[in-house]
Protein backbone atom coordinates (compact mmCIF):
# COMPACT_ATOMS: atom_id res chain seq x y z
CA UNK A 1 0.00 0.00 0.00
CA UNK A 2 1.22 3.33 -0.91
CA UNK A 3 2.63 5.04 1.92
CA UNK A 4 0.69 8.49 2.99
CA UNK A 5 2.73 11.46 2.65
CA UNK A 6 4.52 13.32 5.68
CA UNK A 7 2.39 16.27 5.72
CA UNK A 8 -0.51 15.38 7.90
CA UNK A 9 1.87 15.42 10.93
CA UNK A 10 1.06 17.77 13.66
CA UNK A 11 -1.77 16.76 15.70
CA UNK A 12 -5.97 16.99 16.89
CA UNK A 13 -8.26 18.08 14.48
CA UNK A 14 -8.43 22.11 16.41
CA UNK A 15 -10.32 25.31 16.62
CA UNK A 16 -35.62 1.06 27.94
CA UNK A 17 -38.30 2.86 25.24
CA UNK A 18 -38.72 5.82 28.16
CA UNK A 19 -37.29 8.88 26.58
CA UNK A 20 -33.94 9.83 28.57
CA UNK A 21 -33.26 13.13 30.19
CA UNK A 22 -29.92 15.23 29.15
CA UNK A 23 -27.85 14.65 32.35
CA UNK A 24 -25.19 17.41 33.68
CA UNK A 25 -22.84 15.06 33.21
CA UNK A 26 -21.29 13.99 30.06
CA UNK A 27 -20.83 10.27 30.95
CA UNK A 28 -21.41 8.31 34.22
CA UNK A 29 -17.80 6.39 34.14
CA UNK A 30 -14.82 6.68 31.90
CA UNK A 31 -15.10 3.91 28.77
CA UNK A 32 -13.28 1.18 30.64
CA UNK A 33 -12.75 -0.74 27.28
CA UNK A 34 -9.86 -0.49 24.32
CA UNK A 35 -11.30 2.76 22.43
CA UNK A 36 -11.48 2.24 18.85
CA UNK A 37 -11.44 4.63 16.09
CA UNK A 38 -14.34 4.90 13.22
CA UNK A 39 -12.43 6.15 10.12
CA UNK A 40 -15.03 5.08 7.32
CA UNK A 41 -18.97 4.33 6.62
CA UNK A 42 -19.97 1.45 8.81
CA UNK A 43 -16.74 0.17 9.93
CA UNK A 44 -14.95 -1.22 7.80
CA UNK A 45 -14.38 -2.06 3.76
CA UNK A 46 -16.63 -5.22 3.82
CA UNK A 47 -19.52 -2.56 5.30
CA UNK A 48 -20.12 -4.70 7.94
CA UNK A 49 -21.39 -2.11 10.06
CA UNK A 50 -19.91 -4.22 12.97
CA UNK A 51 -18.11 -2.82 15.99
CA UNK A 52 -17.09 -6.15 17.60
CA UNK A 53 -14.88 -4.33 20.37
CA UNK A 54 -18.04 -2.56 22.99
CA UNK A 55 -17.67 -3.85 26.39
CA UNK A 56 -19.77 -1.41 28.05
CA UNK A 57 -23.17 -1.54 26.00
CA UNK A 58 -24.20 -4.83 26.50
CA UNK A 59 -27.95 -6.11 26.16
CA UNK A 60 -28.32 -5.58 29.87
CA UNK A 61 -26.80 -2.26 29.93
CA UNK A 62 -28.44 -1.20 27.25
CA UNK A 63 -31.78 -2.02 28.54
CA UNK A 64 -31.29 -0.58 31.99
CA UNK A 65 -32.41 2.76 33.09
CA UNK A 66 -28.77 3.96 33.19
CA UNK A 67 -28.80 4.03 28.98
CA UNK A 68 -30.01 7.59 27.53
CA UNK A 69 -29.44 10.66 25.92
CA UNK A 70 -26.30 12.20 27.20
CA UNK A 71 -25.36 15.37 25.29
CA UNK A 72 -26.81 17.00 22.32
CA UNK A 73 -24.60 18.81 20.28
CA UNK A 74 -25.53 21.68 18.06
CA UNK A 75 -24.40 21.79 14.34
CA UNK A 76 -25.57 24.33 11.76
CA UNK A 77 -26.97 22.21 8.96
CA UNK A 78 -28.70 18.72 8.44
CA UNK A 79 -26.38 15.69 9.21
CA UNK A 80 -26.91 13.03 6.57
CA UNK A 81 -23.34 11.91 6.68
CA UNK A 82 -22.30 9.10 9.59
CA UNK A 83 -20.22 10.70 12.33
CA UNK A 84 -16.50 9.69 12.68
CA UNK A 85 -14.38 9.48 15.44
CA UNK A 86 -10.73 9.31 16.35
CA UNK A 87 -9.52 7.62 19.50
CA UNK A 88 -6.52 9.18 21.76
CA UNK A 89 -5.26 11.20 19.08
CA UNK A 90 -2.21 13.81 20.20
CA UNK A 91 -2.50 17.55 19.81
CA UNK A 92 1.18 19.35 19.64
CA UNK A 93 0.60 19.86 23.35
CA UNK A 94 1.30 16.28 24.52
CA UNK A 95 -2.30 15.98 25.31
CA UNK A 96 -4.92 13.43 24.17
CA UNK A 97 -8.22 13.29 22.43
CA UNK A 98 -11.19 11.14 21.31
CA UNK A 99 -12.31 13.85 18.29
CA UNK A 100 -16.03 13.52 16.88
CA UNK A 101 -16.26 14.52 13.29
CA UNK A 102 -19.94 15.57 12.01
CA UNK A 103 -20.49 17.37 8.33
CA UNK A 104 -24.03 18.65 7.42
CA UNK A 105 -25.78 19.86 4.21
CA UNK A 106 -24.54 23.37 4.64
CA UNK A 107 -21.06 22.59 3.95
CA UNK A 108 -19.93 22.63 7.51
CA UNK A 109 -17.82 20.07 9.44
CA UNK A 110 -17.01 20.07 13.00
CA UNK A 111 -14.28 18.31 15.02
CA UNK A 112 -16.14 17.59 18.64
CA UNK A 113 -14.10 16.39 21.66
CA UNK A 114 -15.59 13.30 22.78
CA UNK A 115 -15.40 14.03 26.59
CA UNK A 116 -15.69 17.77 27.14
CA UNK A 117 -17.64 18.70 23.79
CA UNK A 118 -16.03 21.79 23.06
CA UNK A 119 -15.46 22.77 19.65
CA UNK A 120 -11.93 21.59 18.40
CA UNK A 121 -12.41 23.29 15.22
CA UNK A 122 -15.46 24.19 13.32
CA UNK A 123 -15.01 25.42 9.29
CA UNK A 124 -17.44 25.99 6.12
CA UNK A 125 -16.49 24.70 2.45
CA UNK A 126 -18.41 27.04 1.12
CA UNK A 127 -22.21 27.77 -0.07
CA UNK A 128 -24.12 24.45 -0.89
CA UNK A 129 -25.99 23.22 -3.58
CA UNK A 130 -29.60 25.20 -3.26
CA UNK A 131 -31.84 22.43 -3.83
CA UNK A 132 -34.60 24.37 -5.87
CA UNK A 133 -31.46 25.24 -8.51
CA UNK A 134 -30.90 21.63 -8.67
CA UNK A 135 -34.10 20.66 -8.92
CA UNK A 136 -34.38 18.41 -6.89
CA UNK A 137 -35.41 17.96 -3.08
CA UNK A 138 -34.64 14.64 -1.87
CA UNK A 139 -32.57 17.07 0.18
CA UNK A 140 -33.67 20.73 1.35
CA UNK A 141 -32.91 23.20 1.43
CA UNK A 142 -29.36 22.63 0.47
CA UNK A 143 -26.89 19.83 -0.90
CA UNK A 144 -22.92 20.23 0.83
CA UNK A 145 -21.70 17.65 2.68
CA UNK A 146 -23.79 14.55 2.46
CA UNK A 147 -21.22 11.54 1.48
CA UNK A 148 -19.66 10.17 4.59
CA UNK A 149 -16.02 10.99 4.26
CA UNK A 150 -13.05 8.78 5.26
CA UNK A 151 -10.25 9.07 7.68
CA UNK A 152 -6.84 8.06 7.17
CA UNK A 153 -4.54 8.00 9.89
CA UNK A 154 -0.66 6.36 10.08
CA UNK A 155 0.16 7.87 13.20
CA UNK A 156 -1.33 8.60 16.99
CA UNK A 157 -1.13 12.32 16.12
CA UNK A 158 -1.36 12.13 12.30
CA UNK A 159 -4.14 11.58 9.87
CA UNK A 160 -5.83 13.04 6.99
CA UNK A 161 -9.69 13.36 6.51
CA UNK A 162 -11.13 13.25 3.00
CA UNK A 163 -14.60 15.11 2.20
CA UNK A 164 -16.73 16.23 -0.40
CA UNK A 165 -18.38 19.17 -0.89
CA UNK A 166 -20.97 20.39 -3.40
CA UNK A 167 -21.01 24.00 -3.28
CA UNK A 168 -22.89 26.65 -5.26
CA UNK A 169 -20.74 30.24 -5.25
CA UNK A 170 -23.21 31.69 -7.71
CA UNK A 171 -26.68 31.06 -8.78
CA UNK A 172 -26.23 27.66 -11.74
CA UNK A 173 -22.50 27.64 -10.98
CA UNK A 174 -22.05 24.16 -9.73
CA UNK A 175 -18.98 22.41 -7.97
CA UNK A 176 -17.96 19.15 -6.32
CA UNK A 177 -14.86 20.10 -4.55
CA UNK A 178 -12.50 16.90 -3.37
CA UNK A 179 -10.69 18.05 -0.18
CA UNK A 180 -8.03 16.42 1.78
CA UNK A 181 -8.36 18.23 5.39
CA UNK A 182 -5.16 18.25 7.76
CA UNK A 183 -6.19 16.94 10.81
CA UNK A 184 -3.92 18.78 13.38
CA UNK A 185 -5.69 22.11 11.91
CA UNK A 186 -9.29 21.72 9.88
CA UNK A 187 -7.45 23.08 6.68
CA UNK A 188 -6.60 21.82 3.10
CA UNK A 189 -3.26 20.10 2.92
CA UNK A 190 -3.41 20.95 -0.94
CA UNK A 191 -5.80 22.73 -3.43
CA UNK A 192 -9.40 20.98 -3.03
CA UNK A 193 -10.01 19.44 -6.96
CA UNK A 194 -13.27 19.85 -8.60
CA UNK A 195 -14.40 16.49 -9.82
CA UNK A 196 -14.39 16.20 -13.67
CA UNK A 197 -13.96 13.08 -15.92
CA UNK A 198 -15.08 12.38 -18.97
CA UNK A 199 -15.44 9.16 -22.02
CA UNK A 200 -16.25 9.09 -25.54
CA UNK A 201 -19.37 6.75 -25.90
CA UNK A 202 -19.54 4.55 -28.92
CA UNK A 203 -21.47 6.85 -31.09
CA UNK A 204 -18.48 9.52 -30.78
CA UNK A 205 -20.29 11.42 -28.30
CA UNK A 206 -18.94 12.47 -24.66
CA UNK A 207 -20.19 12.01 -21.78
CA UNK A 208 -19.20 14.05 -18.68
CA UNK A 209 -19.56 13.91 -15.05
CA UNK A 210 -22.15 16.65 -14.34
CA UNK A 211 -21.28 18.55 -11.10
CA UNK A 212 -24.60 20.80 -11.71
CA UNK A 213 -27.01 17.00 -11.97
CA UNK A 214 -25.51 14.58 -10.14
CA UNK A 215 -24.33 13.60 -6.30
CA UNK A 216 -22.21 12.31 -4.88
CA UNK A 217 -23.90 10.65 -1.86
CA UNK A 218 -22.77 7.04 -1.11
CA UNK A 219 -19.79 7.13 1.56
CA UNK A 220 -16.45 7.75 0.42
CA UNK A 221 -14.11 4.78 0.30
CA UNK A 222 -10.47 4.13 1.12
CA UNK A 223 -8.17 1.53 -0.40
CA UNK A 224 -5.25 0.29 -2.66
CA UNK A 225 -3.84 3.83 -1.08
CA UNK A 226 -6.58 5.84 -2.95
CA UNK A 227 -9.74 7.49 -2.39
CA UNK A 228 -13.14 5.88 -4.18
CA UNK A 229 -16.03 7.94 -4.57
CA UNK A 230 -19.31 7.48 -6.47
CA UNK A 231 -21.59 9.36 -8.03
CA UNK A 232 -25.55 9.26 -8.16
CA UNK A 233 -27.65 11.78 -9.61
CA UNK A 234 -30.48 14.64 -8.43
CA UNK A 235 -33.21 12.53 -8.96
CA UNK A 236 -33.79 11.07 -12.30
CA UNK A 237 -33.07 13.70 -14.21
CA UNK A 238 -31.26 14.41 -17.50
CA UNK A 239 -31.67 10.61 -17.91
CA UNK A 240 -30.53 10.73 -20.96
CA UNK A 241 -27.03 12.44 -20.48
CA UNK A 242 -25.97 11.36 -17.06
CA UNK A 243 -24.36 8.06 -15.76
CA UNK A 244 -23.18 7.07 -12.49
CA UNK A 245 -19.29 7.41 -12.05
CA UNK A 246 -16.93 5.56 -10.16
CA UNK A 247 -13.80 7.99 -9.49
CA UNK A 248 -10.42 7.39 -7.94
CA UNK A 249 -7.62 10.07 -6.54
CA UNK A 250 -4.60 9.47 -4.80
CA UNK A 251 -3.12 11.07 -1.65
CA UNK A 252 -2.32 14.12 -3.54
CA UNK A 253 -5.58 14.78 -4.94
CA UNK A 254 -4.56 13.09 -8.15
CA UNK A 255 -6.96 11.10 -10.38
CA UNK A 256 -6.04 8.15 -11.09
CA UNK A 257 -9.18 6.35 -12.28
CA UNK A 258 -12.33 7.01 -13.66
CA UNK A 259 -15.06 4.81 -14.67
CA UNK A 260 -18.82 5.40 -15.84
CA UNK A 261 -21.44 2.33 -15.91
CA UNK A 262 -22.77 3.84 -19.51
CA UNK A 263 -21.09 3.31 -22.87
CA UNK A 264 -24.34 3.11 -25.06
CA UNK A 265 -26.32 6.52 -25.43
CA UNK A 266 -29.71 5.76 -24.69
CA UNK A 267 -32.82 8.04 -23.87
CA UNK A 268 -32.59 6.50 -20.71
CA UNK A 269 -28.89 6.18 -19.41
CA UNK A 270 -28.42 6.89 -15.36
CA UNK A 271 -27.41 3.52 -13.85
CA UNK A 272 -26.44 6.24 -10.79
CA UNK A 273 -24.93 4.89 -7.75
CA UNK A 274 -27.64 5.68 -4.65
CA UNK A 275 -27.32 3.19 -2.14
CA UNK A 276 -28.32 6.17 0.64
CA UNK A 277 -25.30 6.67 1.59
CA UNK A 278 -24.05 2.68 1.58
CA UNK A 279 -20.24 3.48 0.55
CA UNK A 280 -19.11 1.00 -2.02
CA UNK A 281 -16.83 -2.06 -0.46
CA UNK A 282 -13.22 -3.36 -1.44
CA UNK A 283 -12.52 -6.67 -0.76
CA UNK A 284 -9.38 -8.08 0.90
CA UNK A 285 -7.73 -8.32 -2.72
CA UNK A 286 -8.84 -4.62 -3.59
CA UNK A 287 -11.32 -5.29 -6.09
CA UNK A 288 -13.86 -2.21 -5.75
CA UNK A 289 -17.94 -3.40 -5.46
CA UNK A 290 -21.15 -1.16 -6.16
CA UNK A 291 -24.62 -1.34 -7.28
CA UNK A 292 -26.43 0.63 -9.39
CA UNK A 293 -29.65 1.44 -10.08
CA UNK A 294 -32.37 2.41 -12.82
CA UNK A 295 -30.61 2.57 -16.25
CA UNK A 296 -29.87 1.04 -19.24
CA UNK A 297 -28.19 -2.13 -19.09
CA UNK A 298 -26.65 -4.52 -22.26
CA UNK A 299 -25.45 -8.25 -22.16
CA UNK A 300 -22.50 -7.06 -24.33
CA UNK A 301 -20.74 -5.62 -21.39
CA UNK A 302 -20.81 -1.58 -22.20
CA UNK A 303 -23.97 -0.41 -19.92
CA UNK A 304 -24.33 -1.45 -16.34
CA UNK A 305 -27.74 -0.21 -14.70
CA UNK A 306 -29.24 -2.42 -12.10
CA UNK A 307 -26.23 -4.34 -11.51
CA UNK A 308 -23.61 -5.24 -8.93
CA UNK A 309 -19.98 -4.85 -10.28
CA UNK A 310 -16.89 -5.72 -9.23
CA UNK A 311 -14.23 -3.88 -10.39
CA UNK A 312 -10.00 -3.58 -10.30
CA UNK A 313 -8.59 -1.39 -7.86
CA UNK A 314 -7.72 1.18 -10.83
CA UNK A 315 -10.99 1.06 -11.85
CA UNK A 316 -10.06 -0.49 -15.71
CA UNK A 317 -13.27 -2.54 -15.78
CA UNK A 318 -16.30 -4.24 -14.96
CA UNK A 319 -14.50 -8.28 -13.77
CA UNK A 320 -17.81 -9.73 -12.78
CA UNK A 321 -21.44 -8.63 -11.88
CA UNK A 322 -24.40 -9.54 -11.54
CA UNK A 323 -27.53 -8.53 -13.13
CA UNK A 324 -31.39 -9.12 -11.62
CA UNK A 325 -33.24 -11.19 -14.57
CA UNK A 326 -36.13 -8.49 -14.00
CA UNK A 327 -33.45 -5.36 -14.58
CA UNK A 328 -36.18 -4.06 -17.41
CA UNK A 329 -38.79 -4.23 -15.02
CA UNK A 330 -37.03 -2.59 -12.03
CA UNK A 331 -35.76 0.31 -14.16
CA UNK A 332 -39.58 0.58 -15.76
CA UNK A 333 -41.36 0.81 -12.61
CA UNK A 334 -38.06 2.61 -10.85
CA UNK A 335 -37.23 -0.32 -7.73
CA UNK A 336 -33.83 0.74 -8.36
CA UNK A 337 -31.31 -2.34 -7.07
CA UNK A 338 -28.97 0.43 -6.37
CA UNK A 339 -31.04 2.01 -3.22
CA UNK A 340 -29.09 -0.88 -1.44
CA UNK A 341 -25.83 -1.36 -0.64
CA UNK A 342 -23.30 -4.53 -1.53
CA UNK A 343 -21.67 -6.37 2.14
CA UNK A 344 -19.18 -8.48 1.67
CA UNK A 345 -19.31 -10.97 4.30
CA UNK A 346 -16.53 -11.98 6.85
CA UNK A 347 -15.28 -15.24 6.01
CA UNK A 348 -15.29 -17.21 9.01
CA UNK A 349 -13.16 -20.05 10.44
CA UNK A 350 -13.60 -23.55 8.80
CA UNK A 351 -15.31 -21.72 5.76
CA UNK A 352 -16.49 -23.94 2.64
CA UNK A 353 -18.62 -21.23 0.55
CA UNK A 354 -16.53 -19.02 -1.49
CA UNK A 355 -16.26 -15.40 -0.31
CA UNK A 356 -19.66 -14.26 0.25
CA UNK A 357 -21.83 -11.15 -0.72
CA UNK A 358 -25.10 -9.86 -0.18
CA UNK A 359 -27.50 -7.32 -1.80
CA UNK A 360 -30.95 -6.09 -1.82
CA UNK A 361 -33.02 -2.86 -3.60
CA UNK A 362 -36.82 -1.49 -3.75
CA UNK A 363 -37.51 -4.45 -4.64
CA UNK A 364 -37.18 -6.97 -2.06
CA UNK A 365 -35.46 -10.08 -3.11
CA UNK A 366 -32.26 -10.79 -1.13
CA UNK A 367 -29.34 -12.27 -3.08
CA UNK A 368 -26.50 -14.21 -1.82
CA UNK A 369 -23.57 -13.77 -4.55
CA UNK A 370 -20.49 -16.05 -5.19
CA UNK A 371 -17.81 -12.79 -5.01
CA UNK A 372 -15.24 -14.34 -6.66
CA UNK A 373 -18.06 -15.51 -9.69
CA UNK A 374 -21.30 -13.11 -8.83
CA UNK A 375 -23.79 -15.00 -11.47
CA UNK A 376 -24.08 -12.71 -14.67
CA UNK A 377 -27.74 -11.95 -15.67
CA UNK A 378 -29.18 -15.60 -16.23
CA UNK A 379 -32.62 -16.86 -16.58
CA UNK A 380 -34.56 -17.30 -12.76
CA UNK A 381 -30.96 -15.32 -11.34
CA UNK A 382 -29.82 -18.49 -11.63
CA UNK A 383 -26.36 -17.36 -11.41
CA UNK A 384 -26.73 -16.28 -7.49
CA UNK A 385 -26.25 -18.99 -5.13
CA UNK A 386 -29.76 -17.89 -3.47
CA UNK A 387 -32.78 -15.59 -3.84
CA UNK A 388 -35.22 -15.20 -1.51
CA UNK A 389 -38.45 -12.58 -1.89
CA UNK A 390 -39.21 -10.84 1.39
CA UNK A 391 -42.14 -8.72 0.31
CA UNK A 392 -44.03 -7.40 -2.18
CA UNK A 393 -41.65 -4.94 -4.85
CA UNK A 394 -41.19 -1.55 -4.21
CA UNK A 395 -41.30 -2.79 -0.41
CA UNK A 396 -37.79 -2.93 -0.21
CA UNK A 397 -34.80 -1.18 1.39
CA UNK A 398 -33.26 2.13 1.30
CA UNK A 399 -29.96 1.67 2.49
CA UNK A 400 -28.21 -1.93 3.42
CA UNK A 401 -27.27 -4.59 5.84
CA UNK A 402 -25.32 -4.92 8.88
CA UNK A 403 -23.84 -8.73 9.89
CA UNK A 404 -22.94 -9.75 13.43
CA UNK A 405 -20.23 -13.11 14.25
CA UNK A 406 -22.14 -14.10 17.39
CA UNK A 407 -21.83 -17.04 19.74
CA UNK A 408 -24.12 -19.39 17.26
CA UNK A 409 -22.31 -18.17 13.83
CA UNK A 410 -22.50 -15.27 11.50
CA UNK A 411 -26.14 -13.43 11.23
CA UNK A 412 -27.07 -10.42 8.86
CA UNK A 413 -30.30 -7.95 9.50
CA UNK A 414 -32.10 -5.98 7.06
CA UNK A 415 -35.27 -3.98 7.49
CA UNK A 416 -37.73 -3.26 5.08
CA UNK A 417 -40.00 -0.40 4.50
CA UNK A 418 -42.50 -0.35 7.14
CA UNK A 419 -41.26 -3.77 8.48
CA UNK A 420 -39.46 -5.34 11.14
CA UNK A 421 -35.91 -5.71 11.58
CA UNK A 422 -34.86 -9.53 10.46
CA UNK A 423 -31.90 -11.55 11.41
CA UNK A 424 -30.66 -14.60 8.87
CA UNK A 425 -28.29 -17.22 10.11
CA UNK A 426 -25.23 -17.67 7.39
CA UNK A 427 -24.05 -20.76 6.29
CA UNK A 428 -21.04 -21.05 5.20
CA UNK A 429 -20.86 -24.69 4.22
CA UNK A 430 -20.95 -26.53 1.01
CA UNK A 431 -24.27 -25.39 0.61
CA UNK A 432 -24.10 -21.94 1.33
CA UNK A 433 -27.34 -20.00 2.14
CA UNK A 434 -29.24 -17.35 4.18
CA UNK A 435 -32.32 -18.47 6.63
CA UNK A 436 -34.39 -15.98 8.85
CA UNK A 437 -34.25 -16.55 12.81
CA UNK A 438 -35.56 -13.90 14.19
CA UNK A 439 -37.76 -10.35 14.12
CA UNK A 440 -38.39 -7.94 15.78
CA UNK A 441 -41.53 -6.42 17.30
CA UNK A 442 -41.34 -2.69 15.61
CA UNK A 443 -41.85 -1.81 12.06
CA UNK A 444 -39.22 0.31 10.08
CA UNK A 445 -40.10 4.08 8.63
CA UNK A 446 -39.61 4.54 4.82
CA UNK A 447 -37.60 2.67 3.11
CA UNK A 448 -36.40 0.49 6.32
CA UNK A 449 -32.86 1.44 7.96
CA UNK A 450 -29.49 0.92 8.17
CA UNK A 451 -28.76 -1.05 11.01
CA UNK A 452 -25.42 -1.14 12.60
CA UNK A 453 -24.70 -3.59 15.79
CA UNK A 454 -22.17 -3.40 18.37
CA UNK A 455 -20.47 -6.30 21.16
CA UNK A 456 -17.61 -8.11 22.38
CA UNK A 457 -16.36 -10.09 20.09
CA UNK A 458 -18.92 -13.26 19.60
CA UNK A 459 -19.69 -13.12 23.52
CA UNK A 460 -23.10 -14.44 24.01
CA UNK A 461 -25.25 -11.06 25.86
CA UNK A 462 -23.06 -8.74 24.30
CA UNK A 463 -24.56 -8.09 21.09
CA UNK A 464 -26.52 -4.89 20.03
CA UNK A 465 -28.08 -3.51 16.81
CA UNK A 466 -28.70 -0.21 16.68
CA UNK A 467 -30.97 1.14 13.69
CA UNK A 468 -32.74 4.64 13.42
CA UNK A 469 -35.95 4.74 12.86
CA UNK A 470 -37.21 6.99 9.63
CA UNK A 471 -39.91 9.53 11.02
CA UNK A 472 -39.77 12.80 12.48
CA UNK A 473 -39.06 12.82 15.40
CA UNK A 474 -36.08 10.17 14.70
CA UNK A 475 -36.11 7.69 16.80
CA UNK A 476 -33.06 5.21 18.34
CA UNK A 477 -33.78 1.64 18.79
CA UNK A 478 -31.87 -1.40 20.38
CA UNK A 479 -32.45 -5.01 20.14
CA UNK A 480 -30.56 -8.12 21.36
CA UNK A 481 -28.65 -8.97 18.25
CA UNK A 482 -29.56 -12.75 19.18
CA UNK A 483 -33.03 -12.96 19.50
CA UNK A 484 -34.58 -9.72 18.51
CA UNK A 485 -37.99 -9.76 19.51
CA UNK A 486 -38.99 -6.29 21.36
CA UNK A 487 -36.70 -3.47 21.27
CA UNK A 488 -34.27 -3.60 24.21
CA UNK A 489 -34.74 0.52 24.55
CA UNK A 490 -36.16 3.28 22.18
CA UNK A 491 -36.08 6.76 22.23
CA UNK A 492 -36.17 9.91 20.41
CA UNK A 493 -33.08 11.62 18.60
CA UNK A 494 -33.77 14.72 17.21
CA UNK A 495 -35.60 16.03 14.31
CA UNK A 496 -35.53 15.64 10.77
CA UNK A 497 -37.39 18.08 7.87
CA UNK A 498 -35.20 17.73 4.65
CA UNK A 499 -36.73 15.03 3.19
CA UNK A 500 -36.06 11.12 4.25
CA UNK A 501 -33.61 10.81 6.62
CA UNK A 502 -31.67 8.00 5.76
CA UNK A 503 -29.38 7.70 7.98
CA UNK A 504 -27.52 5.41 9.99
CA UNK A 505 -26.28 5.61 13.50
CA UNK A 506 -22.67 5.07 14.79
CA UNK A 507 -21.72 3.25 17.81
CA UNK A 508 -18.03 3.49 19.66
CA UNK A 509 -16.66 3.29 23.52
CA UNK A 510 -19.64 2.91 24.87
CA UNK A 511 -21.71 5.95 23.06
CA UNK A 512 -24.10 5.98 20.54
CA UNK A 513 -24.19 9.12 17.86
CA UNK A 514 -27.37 9.86 15.68
CA UNK A 515 -27.38 12.50 13.19
CA UNK A 516 -30.42 14.82 12.81
CA UNK A 517 -31.51 18.56 11.58
CA UNK A 518 -29.33 20.50 13.23
CA UNK A 519 -27.76 18.68 15.71
CA UNK A 520 -26.10 15.13 16.93
CA UNK A 521 -27.51 13.54 19.91
CA UNK A 522 -25.19 10.88 21.74
CA UNK A 523 -26.29 8.37 24.33
CA UNK A 524 -24.65 6.38 26.66
CA UNK A 525 -24.49 5.13 30.39
CA UNK A 526 -25.56 7.62 32.90
CA UNK A 527 -25.35 8.00 36.41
Amino acid sequence: MRSFPCFLGGGLLLAGAALAAEPAAPLALPYAGTPIDVTTYHYDNLRTGWNPNETALTQATVASSKFGVIKTLAVEGDVLAQPLLVSGFKLPDGSTHDVLVVVTETNDAYAFDAATWATLWHRNFGPPQKAGDVGCSHVHPNYGISATPVVVRTAPNRAGLFLLAATEPAAGEYHSFLHLVDLSSGQDVKPAVDLAASKTLSDGSTLAYAPAKQWIRAGLAYGNGTVYLAASSHCDRSAGSIAGWLLRYDTNLTQQGAFATIDTPAGNELAAFWAAGFAPAIDTDGSVFAVSGNGNFSRGGKDWGQTVMRLPATLAKVNDFFTPAAYKALSNTDTDFGSGGVMLLPQVAGQVAPPLAVAMGKDPVLYLLNRRNLGKETTGDAGALQQQRLGSRGSGVWGGPAYFGGPTGGLVYYQLSGGPLRAFAVDAGAAPALTQVAQGTSNGGGGGSLPIVSSNGGKAGTGVVWVIRRKSPIQLEAYDAEHLGAPLFAADAGSWTAGNPYLTPMQANGRVYVGSSGAVTVFGLTQ
